[in-house]
C-alpha cells in the first residue's frame, strides 16, 4: 500500500509503502529484502517525527504491531515482554506487581498518556537515546534483549546493546523481538526518579536502583543512570562499595559521591554538565533509600 501520512497537521511528502508482516520470520525477510530503504515501525513516535523533519526518507515501513509474539507479556523463569508491547500495557503490569516498581515509575514518567498508548518498550530502547527512561530500570534488572534476523536469533545483555548516542549493536537486518527480565527474588526493592525541565519532558538526569537486603546488610546493589553519558550506564564502581556492607547514612553519602565521580555528563539544550554532576548525589540518595525501604517490605 502506497501512502502519505499527516502528523501534527504536517504532511509527510515522501511516498512510502506500508508492509504488514504476520510473523517475525516474515518481517525479518522483508527487512533483508528491502535493506536500508526499509524501517521497522512499532509505535512510530520517534520514527515519524524524524520523517516529518526530513531526517530520513524510507521507501518501506514494516509495521510489526500485529505480530502476536511481539505484543504480549508472559512470565516463566523470567519476565518476557514483546518488543512491540505498548508502554501503557507494560505500565499496567508493573502496577500490579511491585517487584517491577522501578520500571513502572520510569514508564509513568515517560510522556503523556497519549504517548504511552502508542509508544512501545522496544522502540524506546532501539532509539538508543542516552535519556531513554526505560533503560535505567531495565539495566538494574539485569535485562536481556532478543534480536532476530533471517540468520537466526541472539540474546545479549542490555548493557552490551548500547554503544553510543542513538547507536546500538543491532545489525541493520535485525529486529528486537523480546525484552527478558530475570526472576526477581523476594527481598529486592527498586526505584526510579528523573529530573526534567517541565512535566513529561525528556530527562535532564535519571537514576534507577535495585537493592537486595538482609536486615541492615546489602546483599546486592545495582545502580544505573540516564542522560549523564553517551549511553544509559551501570555504575559498577559504586555498586561494589556497598555490596556486602551494612547500610547507613555515611555509606549512602559515600555512594552518592562515587556515582557523581563515575558519570560523564555533557552540557546540552536541557542542562549543563555541572548541574548534572552536582545533582547526582542528591537524586541518587533519594532513589536508593526508596529502593532500600521497598526491599524491607515497605511501600
Amino acid at each position: 500500500m502506497r501512502a502519505t501520512m499527516a502528523v501534527n497537521t504536517r504532511i509527510l511528502p515522501q511516498e512510502f509503502e506500508c508492509l504488514f508482516p504476520k510473523t517475525i520470520h516474515e518481517a525479518a525477510h522483508m527487512l533483508t529484502q528491502y535493506g536500508s530503504d526499509a524501517k521497522v515501525v512499532a509505535g512510530g513516535t520517534d520514527l515519524l517525527v524524524r520523517m516529518k523533519q526530513g531526517l530520513i526518507s524510507p521507501g518501506y515501513l514494516i509495521l510489526i504491531v500485529k505480530i502476536p509474539e511481539l505484543i504480549n507479556i508472559t512470565k516463566d523463569e523470567c519476565l518476557r515482554i514483546g518488543a512491540a508491547t505498548r508502554l501503557c500495557e507494560v505500565l499496567n503490569f508493573c502496577a500490579a506487581d511491585k517487584k517491577y516498581a522501578a520500571l513502572g515509575e520510569a514508564l509513568r514518567s515517560l510522556g503523556k498518556v497519549q504517548v504511552r498508548n502508542i509508544a512501545t518498550i522496544g522502540g524506546n530502547l532501539c532509539n538508543a537515546s542516552p535519556a531513554a527512561d526505560s533503560a535505567p530500570p531495565l539495566l538494574v534488572f539485569d535485562c536481556r534483549v532478543k534480536l532476530c534476523s533471517v540468520e537466526g536469533e541472539r540474546i545479549l545483555k542490555l548493557e552490551k546493546f548500547f554503544t553510543g548516542v542513538n547507536v546500538t549493536t543491532m545489525a541493520p537486518h535485525e529486529i528486537m523481538t523480546e525484552i527478558q527480565i530475570p526472576s526477581i527474588q523476594n527481598g529486592m526493592g527498586s526505584a526510579f526518579t528523573k529530573i526534567t525541565r517541565v512535566g513529561a519532558d525528556i530527562s535532564k538526569i535519571s537514576c534507577a536502583v535495585a537493592v537486595e537486603r538482609r536486615g541492615d546488610l546489602c546483599a546486592s546493589c545495582r545502580i544505573a543512570m540516564g542522560a549523564v553519558a553517551s549511553i544509559p550506564m551501570r555504575v559498577r564502581a559504586a555498586e561494589r562499595i556497598v555490596t556486602g556492607k551494612k547500610v547507613d547514612v555515611s555509606v549512602v553519602e559515600k555512594l552518592g559521591r562515587k556515582v557523581s565521580e563515575e558519570i560523564n555528563p555533557i552540557t546540552d539544550i536541557r542542562s549543563t554538565a555541572e548541574y548534572r554532576r552536582k545533582v547526582t548525589p542528591v537524586l541518587f540518595k533519594d532513589v536508593f533509600w526508596r529502593a532500600w525501604q521497598r526491599a524491607g517490605g515497605k511501600a
